[in-house]
């Protein structure tokens, strides 16, 4: 399932007009009849289309025609006069009216009347009364700002103060459609319905908290990947995943899948939570190595490679290694080995430390052998950004981090994003608060470690390991509350992600 940038999109929609010589009129007929049907199914009586100047308000015009067509008693809200439109839009509007669509300049409910409500009165702006409010403001053309004293910024603020239901119509008004950030006033749209392919900036945070329940609406535009698109964005799906895990054939062995070396080091916990998830993830076979002897009860599955100086010899044998979990100070012993394992490495938590003095990578490598795993201060950290700038703009920090070391990245949080130095841009659907408690990153980390000694590539194993992580998360919150979940808990739902989608 493509995500498309705005750019991207536009392209997609030149190449269907252009070669497949459909009218841009008929492109948004499609768009706006899938528009009205998805009002007309909350068998609204009153509906409000607010409409602004470009193909966005065109696709509401040719919705409220259709609306009205259906015995819905629909009006049009304008930001520009009709006559002022151009192109499809213009036509839109004028079949609308010819149809008998009744329609007001927005201009007219800039003075609230007496007994107004506080918060439609501090916009400037009473919208009347309907069951169905259709956000056609803005498109994807759109990346500004929106500011709060400006006409639109007034109309937004007056639109999230309704109480009938919000369809936004491509993208809620106010979010920037290829990067997600929201960066002024922004429409709270209970659902979005968008065309051809979801686009990106609804996918990620922070614009994807503001567009509700999506619906992707075929209307007949071509996603395909192209030399002149570069690469799309997709979410990571079961499809791909089921690809990528290898089948557990019957004549294998422990060494089949592969050996994880996992650093331990003070904080001791950390380091077996994640040997747990990647042998929950599969690992044939978990080693548990640091310069001093664990203090504290290790599965028995384990095995112990401590208490030795030469650490780069107790993982020499291991397929993938997983460092910075609970490594706490005890650093300057693995920066020789980070740079002398030859397999992938996960790095997260503390481990992310030895980056800090590392140059940017000259070039991202054509298959990068180490995957990055920061929570949004600790990417903020990497790339001397705060971390509200991380949170504002999570789809760039991600991608510039991954550029600048040539490693995946999977930034944590909401939505992760996991990013190839190479361009290419996994959004993961899984996941929710049941995850929102310590240690379910180590478990996170370990898991993807042991994707990867499996032979999953970095890119594939990070993409794979956030979605099997994440559903894990949701069952254990399924069984026994949000609140409630331990790291712990999402370990034993590993096995049981795993087992309901993949095995086979």
């Amino acid at each position: 399932m493509y995500l498309v940038t705005s750019e991207q999109m536009q392209l997609f929609d030149r190449r269907t007009i252009s070669t497949l010589c459909v009218p841009g009129i008929v492109l948004m007929e499609h768009a706006g009849k899938a528009v009205a049907e998805r009002a007309a199914a909350t068998q609204p009586k009153r509906v409000v289309v607010l409409c602004g100047k470009g193909n966005n308000g065109g696709d509401g015009w040719v919705a409220a025609r259709w609306l009205h067509h259906r015995g819905v008693a629909v009006e049009v809200l304008t930001l520009a006069h009709p006559a002022e439109l151009a192109g499809d839009a213009r036509l839109a509007a004028q079949m609308a009216l010819c149809a008998g669509v009744p329609q007001r300049p927005l201009t007219q409910l800039e003075s609230p009347p007496e007994g107004g409500s506080a918060d439609a009165a501090a916009s400037g702006f009473r919208l009347p009364q309907a069951d169905v409010y259709i956000d056609a403001l803005l498109g994807t053309g759109s990346n500004r700002p929106v500011a709060p004293d400006s006409r639109i910024g007034r109309v937004i603020a007056a639109l999230n103060q309704v109480d009938g239901w919000v369809l936004a119509v491509d993208v809620p008004s106010g979010v920037d459609a290829s990067t997600g950030c929201v960066g002024g006033l922004v429409v709270r749209a209970h659902e979005t319905i968008t065309f051809a392919a979801q686009k990106l900036g609804t996918a990620v945070s922070p614009g994807c908290e503001y567009t509700g329940r999506v619906h992707v609406v075929d209307i007949g535009i071509r996603v395909e990947p192209g030399e002149e698109t570069g690469p799309l964005a997709a979410w990571v799906t079961e499809t791909a995943i089921r690809d990528w895990l290898p089948a557990r054939a019957p004549l294998s062995h422990k060494g089949t899948y592969g050996r994880v070396g996992v650093a331990i080091g003070r904080m001791q916990g950390a380091a077996v939570l994640a040997g747990l998830g990647a042998a929950r993830g599969g690992a044939g076979l978990v080693a548990l190595a640091g310069l001093d002897l664990p203090t504290l009860a290790v599965p028995p599955e384990f095995v112990v490679r401590a208490g030795a100086p030469d650490l780069a010899a107790a993982v020499s044998d291991c397929q993938a290694l997983v460092l910075g979990p609970g490594l706490g100070d005890a650093l300057a012993p693995w920066r020789p080995v980070l740079d002398q394992f030859e397999g992938p490495v996960v790095v997260d938590a503390d481990g992310l430390r030895l980056l800090g003095s590392r140059p940017p990578a000259e070039g991202a490598p054509v298959e990068p052998r180490w995957v990055l795993t920061p929570h949004p201060k600790e990417c903020a950290r990497l790339l001397g950004w705060t971390t509200a700038d991380v949170q504002a703009r999570r789809l760039a920090a991600a991608t510039t981090l991954a550029r600048q070391t040539g490693a995946v990245v999977l930034l944590k949080g909401y939505h992760s994003i996991i990013a190839h130095p190479d361009g290419r841009i996994a959004v993961n659907p899984t996941g929710d608060a049941s995850l929102a408690t310590a240690g379910t990153g180590d478990v996170l980390a370990g898991l993807i470690g042991g994707l990867l000694a499996q032979g999953l590539p970095p890119f594939a194993a990070a993409a794979a390991g956030a979605w099997i992580h994440g559903r894990a998360g949701e069952l254990a919150g399924e069984a026994m509350g949000p609140a409630s979940v331990m790291a712990s808990d999402v370990i034993d739902n590993i096995s049981r992600a795993i087992h309901l989608h993949f095995d086979r």
